[in-house]
């Protein structure tokens, strides 16, 4: 059963969700947070000490979605097959979104710190059909992840699936490199 204090908090993340993507995340207030969900402004912050703090809670409840709809069909065994599975997922929701996420990198990237524990659970749950978990190269993963998706970002490309096609492509050439290391064709 979801208790009231639950239930004015899933209110006041999704009415700030709202309009992180209606007006942008720097131009809403906590004011207009507030106003949105019919609670005061003291409410908003004793639920989310910062704004940043809801934006955080709302990419974790955004990405949590996308992640339990890309595991529902995953079926992969091998690390660098599961990124790409869950990446197809995951790039097209950013792709889908594409400015609001890039706004969400522009005020993410200054506190990945903040997002370590999904991180880590991610590049866990792309080792989990494996007998070992190999940190230096779940890292090196998702560092690729990243670069590929903040590059197709960047990409003026109108057409999403295309984009996405693209971006997965380089994605799976990128670890098919870190693979094979020193492979000329990968420079």
């Amino acid at each position: 059963m979801t208790t009231k204090k639950q239930q004015t908090r899933d209110k006041i993340l999704s009415q700030a969700w709202q309009l992180f993507e209606q007006q942008s995340y720097a131009e809403t207030t906590t004011r207009q947070i507030a106003s949105s969900a019919g609670v005061a402004a003291g409410t908003v912050f004793s639920h989310f000490p910062t704004k940043f703090d809801l934006l955080k809670a709302g990419v974790e409840r955004q990405v949590d979605m996308v992640i339990a709809e890309a595991a529902a069909s995953d079926e992969q065994q091998l690390p660098g097959e599961r990124l790409l599975h869950y990446a197809r997922y995951l790039y097209g929701y950013y792709l889908r979104h594409r400015e609001f996420s890039r706004e969400i990198f522009k005020e993410v990237i200054w506190h990945q710190e903040q997002l370590n524990p999904q991180i880590e659970e991610f590049k866990q749950r792309l080792f989990e059909t494996q007998e070992g978990y190999d940190e230096t190269r779940a890292q090196v993963m998702m560092e690729l992840y990243f670069m590929t998706l903040i590059m197709g970002l960047n990409e003026p490309e109108s057409d999403t699936e295309l984009l996405l096609q693209t971006m997965l492509a380089t994605l799976q050439n990128k670890l098919q490199c870190v693979s094979v290391l020193a492979e000329p064709s990968c420079r």
